[in-house]
């Protein structure tokens, strides 16, 4: 019994944190018993007993026939109540699927993604009925492997101006930011192999390291980029062949690596066979542009990575 009790207290816990961060809104409808019940691995009973006192207490209501919705106006933003739940492991599909599916309102700081409204879709609309427009067989033809030669020159232009030099038959288009990655790591890793990514990270690099059936080992981020004392501890613990990073606008935390940091990271890696992934997709929103491995390296060991999904379109591919 005592069990049972506390089985439905922690769901009814999970329930008012994710009401109180926000991820449930007022006026939204719950999953439903079963749903819930397979996402926390308990009973249905467990669930349908939780709903139930939660609905008693006025946190969440009943509509017949349609199920549970979160009731009132939205409490203030209370973090004490939104702490992070160290007893359990968690899954990175899962958050991948749910930043996806959920609705508009939830709020997704670790996406790293504008509101829709935000984006210039009245210029993207005027750029394809141009492009649409245009005597050629751009829409039609295959493309070259490494993608439209007009848009790599372009490409290789914004590089310089941050000091990157790459000539346009160095740069290869992909699909979207993560699909680099992805080809990186199929041509890089092989199963079993460590990655080193920074704490936090965007959630999505735990996904794809996981279905490439790699370690992926954090390491501590602060204001000046990654600690380099536990970097320094993972490359000779760990042996990684990747390091996957931003260094402009970390995602989520908004820091920015600083020159010095830079140069004792390239520094330490230069003296194993590790490979830096300088994922660099949020450059255009800097005001003042940070150091970029890329520029200090020359590209000898360290691939950088860019996307407009974020600034222009993530639909367009």
């Amino acid at each position: 019994m005592r069990r049972s009790k506390t089985r439905i207290d922690a769901v009814m816990e999970t329930i008012r944190s994710r009401i109180a961060s926000r991820s449930y809104m007022p006026g939204m409808r719950l999953p439903s018993v079963r749903a819930q019940a397979k996402a926390m691995r308990l009973s249905v009973s467990t669930i349908v007993e939780a709903y139930e006192r939660l609905a008693a207490e006025g946190v969440i209501g009943a509509r017949p026939g349609s199920g549970f919705y979160v009731s009132g106006p939205a409490a203030p933003l209370a973090l004490a109540e939104i702490g992070p739940k160290l007893d359990r492991e968690v899954d990175p599909l899962w958050i991948s699927r749910q930043s996806l599916e959920t609705s508009a309102p939830v709020l997704k700081p670790g996406c790293g993604w504008l509101p829709a409204s935000w984006m210039y879709e009245a210029g993207m609309r005027r750029a394809l009925r141009a492009v649409a427009r245009a005597d050629t067989l751009v829409l039609a033809d295959y493309a070259t492997p490494l993608g439209l030669p007009a848009l790599r020159h372009l490409l290789a232009r914004r590089l310089a101006a941050t000091g990157i030099e790459a000539p346009p038959e160095q740069i290869m288009l992909t699909e979207s930011g993560t699909q680099a990655i992805d080809l990186i790591c199929r041509f890089l890793l092989e199963p079993g192999d460590t990655v080193l990514v920074d704490d936090p990270c965007y959630f999505n690099f735990h996904a794809l390291l996981r279905a490439h059936r790699v370690k992926a080992v954090g390491i501590p981020y602060t204001p000046n980029g990654p600690d380099i004392e536990a970097f320094r501890a993972a490359l000779q613990e760990h042996t990684p062949r990747l390091y996957i990073t931003n260094s402009g606008i970390h995602n989520p935390t908004g820091a920015a690596l600083s020159s010095v940091t830079a140069h004792r990271l390239l520094t330490l890696a230069g003296s194993s066979d590790l490979v830096i992934v300088e994922d660099d997709i949020f450059a255009d929103f800097e005001v003042s542009p940070a150091p970029r491995l890329a520029a200090f390296d020359g590209l000898a060991r360290v691939i950088h990575t860019g996307s407009f999904s974020k600034t222009i379109s993530a639909s367009l591919r």
